[in-house]
Formats: structure tokens, sequence, C-alpha cells
């Protein structure tokens, strides 16, 4: 078996590639630069202690229809875990661009999977897509079923995965393939570069390095936080689980305001420095997902985001 990873040297990629090493599947990774971040990789290969030969490496322009074909022609691919994506700032300043890689890049992949007869797509699509406001759904958890407009939202990344949702269930529907996709809350980790939540980050790695971290909200934002680690495997077991009862899951984790965000780390590095921007109210983000579907789904339970925390901040001191 080989799973295809798109976008795999990136933030939730690599990690993704490193959950299928660790069930001995041989991984094809594609990257728009395969030099950048390669190394960093092959490291954390041999930190497992598996062999760094079972993964094959190939350059991918995603918005190259052509590039995207030679890739399926040339493989045996069992399945796809797709995060080749432009995120950030990208949307906004260069949305031709981004509409290329995230619209068609995304539904050239869908193609792939229909003409190339490949089990199992999954791809991570975004809690972005409930729009901006908690207000909207009152004061719950949001479920999958829930759904609010284009005029409630805020990130243009966020419309974009909603069309990629459309377009999965649509695909679904016409041709009976098995495509599933997850959206990620806030993935916190080591290893973001240049998003526009680097704060996802920040918040524990500064301090990590005897910094001070500025968060742009208030310490009475609540937000909804999953390690990265734990939403790569949740990609890896949908992807290798035989059926699925559903196409779309909440990764959930777990929920807490900046007041717990600060507890949390000063209870690992008491003289921590966490500052808060008071004059912003919240994040542009929902506050809550209720994740008992994925949970069931593929009987994972994420870790704590106390032991997430703890991850982090050793996978900088180890990096620094």
């Amino acid at each position: 078996m080989t799973v295809l990873v798109t976008g795999g040297l990136g933030f939730i990629g690599s990690k993704v590639v490193l959950q299928l090493l660790k069930k001995d599947i041989d991984v094809l990774v594609t990257d728009l630069d395969i030099v950048k971040n390669k190394d960093k990789l092959e490291s954390n290969i041999l930190k497992i202690g598996k062999n760094k030969d079972k993964v094959k490496y190939q350059k991918l322009d995603i918005t190259n229809y052509k590039e995207i074909e030679n890739i399926f022609q040339n493989n045996k691919i069992d399945s796809v875990i797709n995060l080749a994506y432009g995120i950030g700032t990208i949307c906004e300043e260069n949305p031709l661009l981004a509409s290329k890689i995230n619209i068609v890049g995304t539904t050239s992949i869908f193609e792939m999977i229909v003409k190339y007869k490949i089990r199992r797509l999954v791809f991570a699509s975004s809690e972005t897509v409930y729009g901006a406001h908690q207000e909207f759904f009152g004061n719950r958890a949001v479920t999958e079923e829930d759904y609010s407009g284009i005029n409630n939202h805020f990130y243009t990344y966020g419309v974009m995965k909603l069309l990629n949702e459309f377009m999965a269930e649509k695909y679904i529907k016409k041709y009976g393939c098995s495509i599933a996709y997850t959206r990620p809350s806030v993935v916190f980790g080591y290893g973001r570069q240049n998003t526009a939540i680097n704060w996802a980050e920040d918040f524990a790695a500064k301090p990590a390095l005897g910094q001070a971290a500025h968060l742009p909200f208030s310490k009475k934002n609540r937000d909804n936080w999953i390690y990265v680690e734990d939403c790569a495997e949740q990609l890896v077991r949908l992807a290798l689980k035989e059926t699925l009862n559903f196409s779309c899951f909440n990764t959930g984790a777990e929920t807490l305001d900046g007041t717990q965000l600060e507890a949390t780390v000063k209870k690992i590095i008491p003289d921590a420095e966490i500052y808060f921007d008071e004059n912003v109210k919240s994040t542009p983000l929902i506050d809550d997902q209720n994740d008992e579907r994925i949970r069931k789904e593929i009987d994972f339970n994420p870790r704590s985001f106390e032991e997430g925390v703890k991850c982090l901040i050793q996978d900088v001191r180890e990096s620094n």
C-alpha cells in the first residue's frame, strides 16, 4: 500500500507522513518545494526509528493538471490525503493564485479519485466554514450539521473550503467515490510557517525560548484547540478505515479561554510572559466544536490541551 500525501512537507502534512510510517505504510510525498523541510522530515523519521526509504518525493504544482495526472499514472496509489493548500495571506492578497490552488487544484484531485479508482480521499477542510461568529450558533458546541452563509464569514479561505466540501459531496453522490474531510479547529504545535494564526505556536513557543508572547485577542476569548499530531492521526485513520459512516467530521478536542491558556503555559513555564490584546474581543472563529462523531468513527481521543502544550514546548527546546 502507498498513500499519497500532497503538501506532505507542510505543518500538518509532515506529521501525517510520520503517522503513516508508524503504521509501516509507504508514502509518496508531493509538494511545490521538495527541498525545503525535507531534511527536517527525514530527521524526524529517524527519531521515530523508521526507514526514510519508505518515503518517495515528487515535486508537484497543484495548479498544473498534467503534473497531477502524471502522479496518478506513474504510481500505484491506495489512498490520498490532500493537504496542498494556500492558506493565510495568499487568499486575501493573491485571490487568483489562491483560487487556482485551493479550488481548481482540489477539484483536480477529485477528478483523479474517480478516473483512477482510488479507494479513499481525505482532505482537511476547516472550522472557518462555520463563519466568524459563535453568536450565530448560540452558547453551544457546533455540530457537523450546522451551517452559516457567506455573509457570516471573515476568511476567504473559509469560503473556499466551503466550496471544496460542496464539490466533494457532488462527487460522492455522482460517482459513488469515497471522500472524507475534517474541519480542523485551531491546530497548534511547533513548525508553523507564516500563517494567519502563528499565535497558535507563539503562545507557548516564545515563552519556551524565554521570550514574551503577544496574543491578538482578549483573555476572555475562547477557541477550540487540537494538537497537530492528533489532527494528523485523525486524517490517517479516516484514510485507512475500510468503511466510513460519514463524509464530514469536526476535529474538536478542547475549548478554553485566554485565562486557561495562560494558566496551562505557566504551569509548565512559571515565568512565562503572555500578553493579550483586550481591544480585540475574540478571534474570527467559532468557540467550540462537538467532536463526538469523529471520536466514535475512528476510536481515537486526542490528547488534552496541556499534554499538547508540553509536546510543543519540548519540540521547541529540542530544535533550539
